[in-house]
């Protein structure tokens, strides 16, 4: 380190740094540099300071003590305090303080909160909203939370929590009431996904602000879809006259109370802001590679933070707990998966084992040791984030023969609508681009009665969120196919099932993607999509054997497609005329059960594989004369093929099942009449 005079590190250092926060040292309405005097007697202006940084009238707002860069400045902190507290004498207020050497700068508010290290000098601006915080805010605890936004315990208790958390800890002599606390500047929070957190962070984001302890808000998430979610469902909604803005890097706009940006853009942005600009931040989704590949945004910037995330607790890793000042290895608030199972506030999942399974220990690379994922991290790289494009994995994966065995399992083992017909809403995690696409031309190839049924969608696929929107709030597409994209933070709470296609080295983030199936039924827009109208429990179907921590079970599909109830209920009706075929209600059932067998899409890859063993159903020979073996048959190998039949009115064909059973009830009635009077002594005396 180089050593230099006290005079050369302000003119060389100091200096630079306060005009980079505007003050400008030519303007002596804004800053007056005074050469120290001997003695603390004289008035702070008439030397005593190095710097004092003025607001418009004329008052004093901070006063800057320097030292030479071989000086650790927090020695200087009973020099400031005494600068501060005489100029008060003079004056409205206390001013703030800044210890400077050039190379570090602590920031103080003497006898209201613990002096910290900042990265840079302050603006007029910051200072002034400092000050107006101070002088004008209430305790955290006693503003009452609003249950618009926030009506859970839970959500209550964890606002609670991090209040007291940053009303701990106050410097002796300072006050709680009408100032801002001393305590903590950090917390996290550990909420299973389906809980709520974004609206949690609203309440607490309200209580903040209708407590005057906070005026620019900033909320920063890692993709897109997260940061609107968190400007259209979190701000416009719950705190709608707030004015709000999404921060990108070619619209700057710094005139707004709440701000939602992706870390990657703040990243290319953030020294644009002044570091007090913010007096809140939410991290959402708080990991260990993000300290490592955004450490530098993190640190630089001064107001609150509070981190956010849905990873089990005992799976974050110590440097994010650090970060957020749970030095004891536990979150400021935690509210895990199970406790929300129990409390009826998430669903649970069934766990199926694909049988057209991938062996993970037979494509190299699949599995990384502990150490390599280690060395991944390190360099802020997500071990999930690896690319397998072009790789022995891509090629396993996109095999064509594959992808159609799969396609059938997962269609036949799929949790349905409730018609039965179609799956529910379901998101494929697929390995790379090309498998997604891979998977999407099979279906296509398998199902070309279903066009609208499946969807890639992915960062290269989207285009300004479409998809995305038309797969959370439309009935199609109904399957998403997703790299990556879909993984964490969308929310769709029609989902029902969950497959995995590919291999999760992360168990925080296999925690995240079982999170897109965990909302309940209450949450939900369309019940329609739904098995039975009714979401009790989601499928997970996994090609990959991820570790779920618990065992797969059988799964079997209890959802009888309406049409194939249709079908089966004409076909019992059917055998109440098996001795009298010319009846003509016998003839009309006929009619409708071929009729039904004609929709059947023959072009599709399931029909013409099984097309040979049931393809005398479509000829007329078959009808001529029909046996209970025939019946039989079309029950066992012709009904459940009905389940492909596309574009099914759902509402039409549930009042056709219930017409077709009365009519069979009617029928089994009136022949039980005919034989009471079979057997009546009457119709026997004649």
């Amino acid at each position: 380190m180089r050593r230099i005079s006290e005079e050369l590190t302000r003119k060389e250092m100091i200096d630079p740094q306060l005009e980079k926060a505007g003050w400008y040292l030519r303007d002596h309405s804004k800053v007056k540099i005074e050469i120290p005097v001997d003695g603390y007697d004289a008035e702070p202006w008439n030397g005593v300071t190095d710097y004092c940084l003025y607001r418009e009238n004329g008052e004093v707002l901070a006063v800057v003590e320097a030292k030479k860069t071989v000086v650790d400045v927090r020695l200087a902190e009973a020099q400031l305090t005494y600068y501060v507290t005489e100029i008060e004498k003079h004056q409205s207020f206390r001013p703030f303080g800044f210890l400077a050497n050039g190379h570090e700068i602590h920031f103080l508010d003497a006898g209201i909160a613990h002096k910290r290290e900042v990265f840079g000098f302050f603006t007029r601006e910051d200072l002034e909203n400092l000050l107006y915080l101070r002088q004008n805010a209430r305790p955290l605890s006693s503003v009452e939370i609003n249950n618009h936004i926030v009506d859970r315990a839970y959500q209550h208790e964890a606002i609670r929590r991090i209040c007291e958390a940053f009303e701990q800890h106050r410097p002796e002599g300072s006050e709680p009431s009408g100032r801002l606390s001393g305590g903590k500047r950090k917390a996290l929070i550990v909420m299973a996904t389906g809980t709520g957190k974004t609206r949690t962070v609203m309440g607490l984001i309200d209580v903040f602000m209708r407590s005057n302890q906070a005026r620019r808000v900033l909320f920063v998430a890692d993709r897109d879809a997260l940061v609107d979610q968190a400007k259209e469902d979190g701000f416009e909604e719950f705190l709608p006259q707030e004015p709000c803005t999404r921060l990108r890097t070619y619209d700057l706009d710094t005139t707004k109370r709440l701000y939602a940006v992706t870390l990657q853009t703040l990243s290319n942005i953030f020294e644009q802001f002044s570091p007090a600009f913010f007096d809140l931040i939410i991290f959402d989704e708080v990991h260990r590679s993000i300290f490592n590949k955004f450490n530098e945004v993190l640190e630089y910037f001064d107001g609150r933070q509070i981190g956010l995330t849905a990873t089990p607790a005992n799976y974050i890793n110590r440097d994010t707990f650090l970060a957020f000042d749970c030095t004891d290895g536990k979150p400021t608030y935690l509210y895990t998966y199970e406790q929300a199972i129990e409390d009826r506030y998430l669903v649970d999942y069934e766990l199926y084992a694909a049988r057209t399974k991938f062996q993970r220990q037979g494509i190299h690379g699949v599995d990384l040791t502990e150490e390599e994922r280690n060395a991944l991290i390190e360099k802020g790289l997500d071990p999930d984030d690896i690319n397998y494009e072009g790789t022995e994995l891509e090629t396993t994966v996109s095999n064509r023969d594959t992808i159609r065995k799969q396609w059938e399992e997962i269609w036949d083992t799929c949790k349905k609508d409730s018609s039965g017909q179609l799956p529910g809403k379901t998101i494929i995690f697929a390995t790379t681009q090309q498998h997604a696409l891979r998977l999407q031309d099979v279906f296509d190839e398998m199902y070309p009665q279903f066009p609208e049924l499946t969807r890639v969608i992915t960062h290269k696929s989207e285009y300004r969120g479409m998809l995305v929107e038309a797969f959370k709030k439309k009935g199609f597409p109904r399957i998403a196919i997703s790299v990556d994209m879909l993984d964490t933070g969308i929310d769709v709470p029609e989902v029902v099932n969950l497959v995995f296609m590919k291999p999760v080295q992360s168990p925080i983030k296999l925690q995240q993607m079982i999170g897109r199936g965990t909302r309940v039924q209450a949450a939900c827009r369309n019940l329609a999509l739904l098995p039975n109208f009714e979401k009790k429990d989601f499928l997970i179907i996994d090609f990959w054997e991820n570790n779920f921590s618990r065992d797969a079970k059988e799964v079997v599909d209890q959802s009888t497609p309406v049409l194939v109830t249709i079908f089966n209920t004409r076909l019992k009706l059917l055998e109440t005329y098996i001795k009298d075929q010319k009846d003509p209600d016998c003839k009309q059932v006929i009619a409708d059960l071929r009729e039904q067998i004609q929709q059947v899409p023959t072009d599709s890859f399931t029909i013409r594989k099984h097309m040979p063993e049931i393809e005398e159903a479509w000829t007329d020979a078959f009808w001529d004369y029909l046996i209970p073996s025939k019946i039989e048959f079309l029950k066992l190998k012709v009904a459940p093929h009905l389940r492909l039949v596309p574009g099914v009115d759902v509402a039409a064909a549930t009042f056709i099942s219930k017409v077709e059973r009365l009519k069979l009830k009617k029928r089994e009635k009136d022949l039980t009449g005919l034989r009471e009077a079979d057997l009546s002594p009457k119709f026997c005396a004649k």
